[in-house]
């Protein structure tokens, strides 16, 4: 099983025995969209940027359920939150830099990038972080978010990055906005982490700021003597 993105954007997904160098298919395509904001072609020299696309490592069971278009309709869903979080801006969310366009088609969503999430960070051993103050700012985010009536609905140690940089001095970076909505909306496809939330994921199925809520003082207790393994 493979997926390749050449560099028009086009994206060939296949599961073949076959030697990769001997598989053609055609682009895998995606929902265009209108009144998103188009990326700079070019961005400054000290911007290090990661491309979002959409989670073709999951066609596979799209297909077989026969629902591949809500690849397409989640990836616009992402890009049209990013545009609403840039609306409403706060210094620990993900930079949002605007959207990647080829032949008239939505493909790549544009953002700073961050070498580590805080799980690998302190597994790693990177560095270290000032929990009390990590977590206050962590908490500024989601608060900040529900202030503008969303919730995230999947805070977990690999949904936070860490940001080394000297001006930040490892703050969080709050990402992952799949399963984010307005407070009361119906979840998507994407609903939370197994093992970060309260009760079982099927019922995990409204979109509430007690998720968040309940995630964070998992966050805050897991800080103070974390653990590494798949759980």
């Amino acid at each position: 099983m493979f997926a390749v993105v050449d560099s028009d954007d086009v994206i060939y997904y296949g599961e073949l025995p076959t030697r990769k160098a001997e598989i053609l298919f055609p682009g895998l395509p995606l929902s265009d969209a209108n009144q998103l904001c188009q990326a700079p072609l070019e961005l400054a020299a000290n911007v290090q940027v990661f491309i979002k696309r959409p989670n073709i490592s999951q066609y596979d069971v799209y297909k077989r359920y026969n629902v591949v278009h809500l690849l397409a309709q989640s990836f616009l869903e992402a890009a049209r939150t990013m545009e609403f979080l840039f609306a409403h801006p706060h210094p620990y969310f993900i930079r949002y830099h605007g959207c990647r366009f080829r032949r008239g088609y939505l493909t790549g969503i544009v953002l700073s990038r961050h070498s580590h999430h805080l799980k690998n960070y302190l597994s790693r051993g990177v560095g270290n972080i000032d929990k009390k103050s990590f977590m206050n700012a962590l908490e500024s985010a989601i608060y900040h978010l529900h202030l503008l009536g969303w919730a995230h609905n999947d805070l977990n140690p690999t949904n936070v990055l860490v940001d080394d940089s000297e001006a930040s001095g490892g703050m969080p970076v709050l990402i992952d906005f799949g399963s984010a909505g307005e407070i009361g909306s119906l979840l998507g496809t994407s609903r939370g982490t197994s093992g970060w939330i309260e009760g079982r994921i099927e019922d995990y199925t409204t979109s509430k700021k007690e998720h968040d809520i309940f995630s964070l003082e998992k966050m805050r207790l897991w800080l103070e003597n974390p653990t590494f393994d798949d759980d």
